[in-house]
């Protein structure tokens, strides 16, 4: 377009000199650059979040503490990293590539708007309840098994998707709150359980809690943009993203199955697991305390993600261009990268329950911002350092959860842990459609308050030390 311009005119006798910029040469020249009167600064924000993120991602992976020379151990665990975090991703970017396009699809069903909002909910609601039986059954049958049928799950879920009625739709939606529990729990329970089989030191376990927060946001960006390459340059449609899902979670699926396989209590019923995971979290604080901050924090998150937009879109600077919400969504990607990089710095100083603690109040900050400020700037601002703490709140909560778990119920206490925060998620659902974005924000930030309040309790607790820390005061 710009050099189509260009040569209109050279041909257009009344043109202004090649030194004189007209206010509609300006005007037309940001319009055939797809852009808008304020694209400059949109452009400033997502060049600062990618050199961020860039920079304190090479920081981070300086000196990582996990070996000297590349020999030995060292070498072993980087094996060992790298088969866990290539299933990981390639099981994060499937899941990513569904909800691109999740909500277009449906509605280029003919579904309505309440209807898809009913697909949505069943989906958190069919994780809670289904979370009773989950961590049991991956606890005693395998947590390699419960990969594996996660993999299964979801190429039946993205098939599902090919058809536009309801009832097939709303089969995916529920075995999707299954598949979701899975995802949020097994892998965890098979790493935690194999690093400590092969006896590497735990310090290391949060460097791939910190390398899973950082690559999540990239992994993001990375989805988006072959979505785009799918519906569009491939021509499949709104289907397009959720056959690319089917071929990575086949992949997934091949480099699982080589796995070494580890249990947690395998003469235990499903009952008696489940039994026995109340029971100890009725006797360790520190147990339902770190589910606590879990749900508030990330109840708040995802209500944030259901807001930020009908939020930020007012506030915006007026211009004839559509609300950039990709190149947005981009930042806050980029963001969450920073975020758990600046955990893996931060955690060469500071244990990870005091990063934890910092980290949650940072985050209230963030979402009491937009319920005080007026400001485009100051809200989009606060939304990015939200997002940050983000990054920096999941290696920083699975740290404390290898540390407080027993092996043998993690991923049975990982399961009833997502009871809450299910129903966390469906009550923000809800609360958007009866009440304002600055209510939601409000109580978001009150949630975030409560859940610093409680990680300031658990860090009293001493089962939450490092082990470098319970070694030292050993001495």
């Amino acid at each position: 377009p710009l050099r189509r311009s260009i040569k209109i005119g050279e041909r257009n006798s009344r043109a202004p000199p090649a030194n004189v910029e007209s206010p509609q040469a300006t005007r037309s020249l940001r319009e055939s650059m797809g852009g808008s009167p304020y694209t400059s600064g949109w452009g400033l924000v997502f060049f600062i979040s990618v050199a961020a993120a860039v920079a304190l991602s090479c920081l981070s992976c300086k000196g990582d503490g996990t070996g000297k020379g590349g020999h030995g151990p060292d070498r072993e665990f980087r094996a060992f990293q790298r088969t866990y975090l290539a299933v990981y991703y390639l099981a994060m970017l499937a899941d990513w590539l569904q909800g691109t396009h999740m909500y277009a699809l449906y509605s280029s069903y003919g579904l309505s708007k309440d209807n898809i909002g009913n697909l949505f909910i069943a989906g958190f609601a069919s994780g809670a309840v289904f979370s009773t039986v989950i961590g049991p059954f991956v606890d005693r049958f395998g947590r390699k098994a419960g990969c594996v049928l996660y993999c299964v799950l979801e190429i039946l879920i993205n098939a599902l998707e090919h058809f536009d009625t309801m009832p097939p739709l709303l089969v995916g939606r529920v075995l999707g709150g299954i598949s979701t529990s899975l995802l949020f729990s097994a892998f965890e329970a098979w790493l935690v359980s194999e690093h400590r089989a092969r006896k590497f030191p735990e310090q290391w376990l949060e460097r791939i809690f910190s390398l899973n927060g950082a690559l999540n946001g990239i992994t993001a960006i990375a989805a988006g943009l072959l979505a785009q390459f799918l519906t569009v340059n491939l021509g499949m449609g709104n289907i397009g993203p959720f056959r690319g899902a089917i071929a990575l979670t086949v992949l997934a699926l091949f480099q699982i199955l080589p796995w070494d396989e580890n249990y947690g209590d395998r003469t235990a019923e499903v009952s008696a697991s489940l039994r026995l995971a109340v029971g100890t979290m009725s006797r360790q604080p520190s147990l339902w305390l770190l589910g606590i901050v879990q749900s508030l924090f990330e109840g708040a998150m995802y209500t944030f993600v259901f807001n930020w937009v009908p939020l930020l879109e007012p506030l915006a600077p007026q211009s004839k261009s559509p609300f950039p919400h990709g190149l947005v969504f981009a930042c806050f990607m980029l963001c969450i990268a920073s975020g758990s990089s600046i955990f893996e710095l931060a955690g060469r100083r500071l244990d990870s329950r005091h990063i934890l603690a910092l980290t949650l109040l940072v985050a209230t900050i963030g979402l009491a911002t937009p319920v005080l400020a007026t400001s485009f700037a100051a809200v989009l601002g606060s939304f990015c350092v939200f997002e940050a703490c983000c990054g920096a709140f999941g290696p920083g909560c699975a740290t404390l959860r290898s540390r407080v778990i027993p092996s043998n119920i993690h991923s049975t206490v990982l399961n009833l842990y997502r009871i809450t925060l299910n129903l966390a998620v469906v009550a923000g659902t809800k609360g958007s459609t009866v009440a304002s974005s600055n209510t939601l924000f409000a109580a978001c930030a009150l949630a975030l308050a409560l859940a610093t309040a409680c990680q300031v309790a658990l860090n009293a607790d001493p089962r939450v030390r490092s082990a470098a820390e319970v070694a030292g005061k050993s001495d």
